[in-house]
């Protein structure tokens, strides 16, 4: 069955911070003063954008045994797998589809859409595919029907977005809705900061992927251990890893790490 921590719902982007704050521990939090419109929201740091591959069927196979192999990743963001072993958007799509969108329950049709939606944000945003696919994996299981969870602030969506604009799927615009979601997440919402917001805050990222990945599930940055949980996942950063190489989210990989 899918790990429970997939229905885990994000911490990052339900801490009211204000701004980008160093803080005594040496972690920095998040700034949400930097979100611009967010249909124009785009990657424009050039770290960032070095995270990003427009080609599709640029990567890996993936696993051989996706249900079962999981490497262990903590430290700081150099510990983490180069693009060059992830897998490809194509082949990592139907390994999700039908690992995880298909058994949660999304139809055919639904799965479409999702694939569309995540498409056109990814060009428009300049996130890579694979990325933004991993954290609706990471965050909801691909399950376009996920409920919202409040943690002081309602994170809602395929994404469990920062008080996303849509509140839940709406079966009569199926589309316009999940696009929604997928665009809450990646470009962020008026209440807080997506994966492009993050990319750009180069005083929390640095535009490193990694660092901001751990901060979207918890607000803060420890960059010495990015399996720092916070408050949040621990294991978070160390499965979306996995995703990206060809983990389908099964088995007990993040617990054999000690996480």
């Amino acid at each position: 069955m899918l790990l429970q921590l997939l229905l885990l719902p994000i911490l990052a982007l339900a801490l009211p911070v204000t701004n980008t704050t160093d803080s005594s521990d040496g972690t920095t939090e998040i700034s949400t003063n930097i979100l611009v419109s967010q249909s124009k929201a785009v990657v424009t740091n050039k770290a960032g954008l070095a995270f990003y591959n427009a080609n599709l069927n640029s990567g890996n196979a993936g696993y051989a045994n996706p249900g079962t192999t999981y490497s262990c990743y903590s430290g700081p963001a150099s510990n983490f797998p180069a693009m060059s072993k992830w897998m490809n958007f194509n082949a990592m799509w139907k390994l999700m589809q039908q690992d995880a969108l298909t058994p949660i329950g999304d139809t055919v049709n639904e799965q479409a859409m999702v694939l569309k939606a995540i498409k056109q944000v990814s060009k428009q945003a300049k996130v890579d595919a694979r990325v933004i696919l991993a954290v609706i994996i990471g965050e909801s299981t691909g399950n376009v029907r996920v409920g919202c969870t409040n943690n002081g602030v309602q994170n809602c969506g395929l994404m469990q977005s920062h008080n996303s604009k849509l509140t839940a799927f709406n079966p009569n615009k199926p589309q316009a809705s999940i696009t929604q979601m997928v665009r809450d997440g990646t470009q962020g919402t008026p209440s807080g900061p997506g994966l492009v917001q993050l990319f750009n805050d180069d005083k929390l990222s640095n535009g490193n992927l990694w660092n901001v990945l751990r901060a979207y599930n918890s607000g803060s940055v420890d960059y010495d251990n990015l399996s720092d949980a916070m408050g949040a996942t621990a294991a978070y950063v160390s499965n979306m890893a996995n995703f990206l190489q060809g983990w389908n989210g099964w088995g007990s990989g993040p617990a054999n790490c000690g996480f």
